[in-house]
Formats: C-alpha cells, structure tokens, sequence
C-alpha cells in the first residue's frame, strides 16, 4: 500500500514520503495511551494534537487515495494539525493550577488563540504556509513571557529549539529546496526535521506542566526537575534529552 509513486492529482510521491511519521503514529499514540494518566493536565491536549498529526500525516502519503478532492481535504486537515499542536502548546499555561504562572486570559486569547485558530481556519480554506505565521505570534507572546522573565534555560532552549526546527521545516516546504526525489527529498528532510521539533515541543510543554507558583513569583526555578522524567523518555522514542 506505500509504495505507490503518484498521489491522486498527479504529483510525484517519493518511496519514503510518509514512513517517518507512520512510524512515528505507532509508536507515539501507544506511549501516550498507555502513560495517560501520568501526563500532567497543560501538556494533554499538545500530546493529542501531535498524536493527530502522525495519524493525518501517514494517511495522506501512504494511502493511495483515488480521489483527488478527498486527498486535497486530508492534506488541509492534516497542516491543521500542526496548527493545533501551536495553539494547544502556546495555552497550555492556561492549565496550570498556578494563578502566578498563568499569563492574563486575554493576553492568550489575543496573541495565541485567536490568531492561530483564524489560520486553522486559512488552511482548511485552503491558503499557503503565510498562515504558519500565526505561531510566531504566539511563539513571542509565551517566550516573551515565560522565556525572559523566568529563569529556566531548559524552558529558554526548548523555546529557541522549537523556533529554529519549526522555522527550517517550513521553510524547506515553502521553498521546495531541492525539488522532489525518488526516495527521499525536502518534504522527507521537513518531516524529519519537524519531527524533532515535536520531541523538543513536548520538551517544552512537559517543564512548562511544572511550574509553580514559587517559580513563577520568584522568577527562577528553585523546585526539583521540570519533567516527570520516566514519561518523559518513554514518550521520546528518539531518545533527545
């Protein structure tokens, strides 16, 4: 069933276009499922929107869908996705049980939500990556707040990691570098790569689970570590620490 070499408009589809993340979908999914009960409640909903994109993702390039239509909708459900793990990790502060580390509802509604859910809205109406645009917005507004004003370098390099990963991989997808391969090509190098800027995304969302309200007045980190370790590593098959 994955080794078909054209999609149902025509385009060429390298052989290992998709393998990644399939790969990623059975082994991500069954680690979420079975520590369910230990992932802290700000990092759930993040840990279902990047469970949605494995599943989304594989199902657009390794099923040989027959419909054109159909596959042009699965792709725009499937770039949602990514959207959603934006929105679901930029209000995830909105979860903590500390008041003190949570930023102003409105200040999150205006700078994560609202923007990223109206370019949810773009990709499922169909417009091109300028709406990914949205995440930075929100990138700063949660760097801004936490990456500068708490003293955590965990939390600082997660932030930088995430913006410099998420930023190569939609830039390799915009610009087509390279143009398609029969094997493996920038689409293959841009899974690869957002791949690893989800491990470092849960990173980030799993010490920001841990904040508390000693942290947040004090400005830096005085409790013990910011992840729950064990999950932590299980969920992170490729071994980042």
């Amino acid at each position: 069933m994955p080794f078909h070499n054209n999609y149902a408009d025509g385009s060429p589809r390298p052989l290992l276009r998709g393998w990644l993340h399939g790969m990623g979908a059975l082994t991500f999914i069954p680690l979420v499922y079975m520590n369910w009960n230990d992932i802290p409640t700000p990092a759930t909903p993040a840990m279902i929107a990047i469970c949605c994109v494995f599943v989304f993702s594989s199902l657009v390039h390794l099923v040989p869908w027959k419909s054109e239509k159909f596959l042009e909708a699965l792709t725009r459900v499937d770039k949602s996705c990514i959207l959603a793990v934006c929105v679901t990790s930029f209000m995830a502060p909105q979860l903590l049980e500390s008041e003190a580390c949570k930023p102003d509802f409105s200040y999150s509604l205006a700078t994560v939500a609202i923007p990223v859910t109206m370019s949810i809205i773009g990709v499922l109406c169909g417009l091109g990556p300028v709406v990914f645009a949205s995440c930075g917005i929100a990138f700063a507004s949660i760097f801004w707040f936490y990456g500068l004003q708490v003293d955590d370098s965990e939390f600082f390099y997660c932030s930088v990691g995430c913006l410099v990963l998420y930023g190569l991989g939609l830039s390799l997808y915009a610009g087509q570098v390279g143009g398609h391969k029969s094997f493996w090509g920038y689409h293959e190098w841009m899974h690869l790569i957002v791949t690893l800027g989800i491990a470092v995304n849960t990173r980030g969302v799993f010490v920001l689970s841990s904040y508390t309200d000693e942290i947040c007045s004090t400005g830096s980190i005085v409790a013990e570590s910011a992840t729950q370790a064990g999950l932590f590593d299980d969920l992170l098959w490729l071994g980042i620490q």
